[in-house]
């Protein structure tokens, strides 16, 4: 007997060849487009934010162009096509956008407002006078963050949206840090000092001199004293330790940071007390600017061995102790 076996035929579709190309472009297409719309925007320039404004009249087209211009997108075409598919609303105006941004945020910047609010913190602020002008859900996020580090959270002026953390705002302050001191690697292997005992150093030049020429003659000062072996001496080091546990206060502007020194404060115990103890102290005191920190790698040497900063803000620099006493009763 034969075995008889049926032969199935199957039928395809017309133009089965067709419609499954289609369907494997179409997976990859929308594949693409999903990873481009919300890949960060490539800029490789050092700002963090950039201010545009968008005339009225302005349609897709014009404000794709105007970010592409200004490199704030990575596509012109995909943030129309974005737009469009989602039928979204474009307003005209004033609009601070991120330089990383991806398109879905840039877009849904222009579709709702920014949302963001300046924050400027001083130069010479220590990390809880830069939480205190935080909102207040984000200061103790901020204070408790692994990324906030005194003497590391870069003074300047940031933009933030009004939901942001405490963690994220203390991650831009590093990261801006890490920016803004990268251009003085091979400075800082010179000094012959590591990258904590320069931002130590600077913080305390930020607290006891103010142009920039006091700060590298001051930086110089305390760098030999410290090569000698001697006392920092720094009143503003002393004025950190005693408000370690002391300071309680409502706002950056009301609260007894940097209170001036009685002769009984000069006793305190702490390693921050420049006085008792030589060598640089265990962290830096505040977060200091570009300027102090270009002063100790570009420190002035002088015959100078000490200094003081009258009420009027002029530091008075001297040789020996006697005129520095003497400086003391004139500017005191």
């Amino acid at each position: 007997m034969k075995t008889m076996i049926a032969k199935i035929k199957v039928k395809l579709p017309k133009y089965w060849k067709f419609w499954g190309l289609l369907a494997v472009f179409s997976a990859v297409f929308a594949a693409f487009y999903l990873w481009g719309i919300r890949r960060q925007n490539n800029y490789f320039g050092k700002e963090l934010y950039k201010e545009i404004t968008v005339p009225k009249g302005f349609g897709v087209e014009d404000i794709a162009v105007l970010l592409k211009k200004e490199d704030l997108i990575n596509s012109k075409g995909l943030f129309k096509l974005y737009v469009l598919l989602g039928r979204r609303s474009l307003q005209a105006g004033k609009f601070i956008i991120p330089t990383n941004a991806s398109v879905v945020e840039v877009a849904d910047l222009f579709g709702k407002g920014s949302f963001q609010e300046k924050v400027t913190f001083i130069e010479g602020w220590r990390i809880e006078q830069m939480a205190q002008i935080l909102p207040k859900a984000a200061q103790m996020d901020f204070l408790k963050s692994a990324y906030t580090k005194e003497g590391f959270m870069f003074p300047d002026t940031y933009f933030f949206y009004n939901s942001v953390s405490g963690e994220d705002i203390a991650k831009t302050l590093r990261q801006n840090f890490d920016e803004k001191i990268s251009p003085f690697e091979d400075k800082i292997k010179e000094s012959g000092f590591s990258l904590d005992e320069v931002v130590i150093l600077s913080s305390i030049v930020e607290r006891e001199a103010r142009s920039f020429e006091d700060k590298a003659a001051v930086a110089g000062i305390l760098i030999k004293r410290y090569r000698n072996s001697w006392p920092l001496q720094a009143d503003a080091a002393i004025q950190y330790a005693k408000d370690l546990n002391e300071s309680v206060c409502s706002s950056a502007q009301d609260c007894a940071w940097w209170d001036i020194l009685s002769a009984a404060d000069l006793e305190i115990d702490s390693p921050f007390n420049t006085y008792k103890y030589a060598g640089l102290p265990p962290a830096p005191i505040c977060n200091p600017g570009l300027d102090a920190i270009k002063a100790v790698l570009e420190y002035k040497e002088t015959d100078y061995w000490f200094y003081l900063t009258g009420s009027n803000g002029v530091t008075h620099f001297s040789k020996t102790i006697q005129e520095h006493n003497d400086n003391i009763k004139k500017y005191l």
